[in-house]
C-alpha cells in the first residue's frame, strides 16, 4: 500500500505540468500569431507605400506631359499671331480711361425710373368709397 501515494502524486504532478503546458503553450501561440499579423501589416504598409510613391511619380509625369504641351500650344498661338499680323502691329491699347466724371453729372441730373404705374397703395391708403 506504500505505492498508492505514490501513484496518486505521480497523477497529481502529471496533470500539473499538464496544466502549465496548456497555458504557456496558449501564450506562445498567440505571441506567433501576432507576430504573423505584424508581418502581413508591415507588408501591407510597404504595398501602399509603393502604391503612393507611384501615384505620385505618374502624376508628375502627366504634369510634366500637359506643361510641354502648353508651352507648344503658346509657342503655336504666338508664332500664328505674329504671322498673321506680319509688319502691321496691333494698336496698343489706350493708356487713360475714358473719363466719366462728365457723364455722371447728366445721369444724376436725371429722375429715377419708376416702373409702377399708378397707386397700389404701398405709402398712401387707396381712397374710400362714396357708399361706404
Amino acid at each position: 500500500m506504500t505505492w498508492l501515494p505514490s501513484l496518486f502524486f505521480l497523477l497529481v504532478g502529471i496533470g500539473i505540468g499538464y496544466a502549465i503546458r496548456w497555458h504557456f503553450k496558449d501564450g506562445s501561440n498567440d505571441k506567433q500569431h501576432l507576430q504573423r499579423e505584424l508581418a502581413q501589416a508591415k507588408f501591407d504598409l510597404d504595398q501602399q507605400r509603393q502604391e503612393v510613391a507611384d501615384y505620385f511619380e505618374q502624376s508628375r509625369e502627366l504634369m510634366s506631359q500637359v506643361s510641354t504641351s502648353l508651352d507648344k500650344a503658346n509657342q503655336f498661338w504666338n508664332n500664328s499671331a505674329q504671322g498673321l499680323l506680319g509688319e502691321n502691329k496691333m494698336a496698343p491699347l489706350p493708356s487713360h480711361p475714358p473719363q466719366l466724371e462728365e457723364h455722371l453729372e447728366t445721369i444724376e441730373a436725371l429722375p429715377p425710373n419708376d416702373y409702377v404705374k399708378g397707386s397700389h397703395g404701398i405709402i398712401n391708403e387707396p381712397p374710400k368709397a362714396a357708399n361706404g
